[in-house]
């Protein structure tokens, strides 16, 4: 499962996602109106460990590789 964690840096409020769109959706709302926003993607597996796969990008993709995996390309 990938979570997609965005953050106001001006008002302090923090969402949680599951797909990139609304996230990126909530990014762009917020920064019409003059907001700092920062967005974050993790990977969770099912046994309960977490992997940080960097920012999200509101333009371009947002697929990236993860070291040390069995990934042979950039996903997620």
């Amino acid at each position: 499962m990938t979570q997609y964690s965005v953050f106001d840096k001006t008002t302090q409020e923090f969402e949680d996602f599951y797909a990139v769109t609304p996230a990126k959706k909530w990014m762009r709302e917020r920064m019409k109106l003059g907001h700092e926003v920062y967005g974050s993607k993790i990977k969770i597996y099912s046994e309960g460990e977490w992997v940080n796969c960097g920012a999200i990008n509101l333009t371009g993709s947002n697929k990236t590789f993860i070291a040390n995996t069995r990934m042979t390309k950039a996903n997620y």
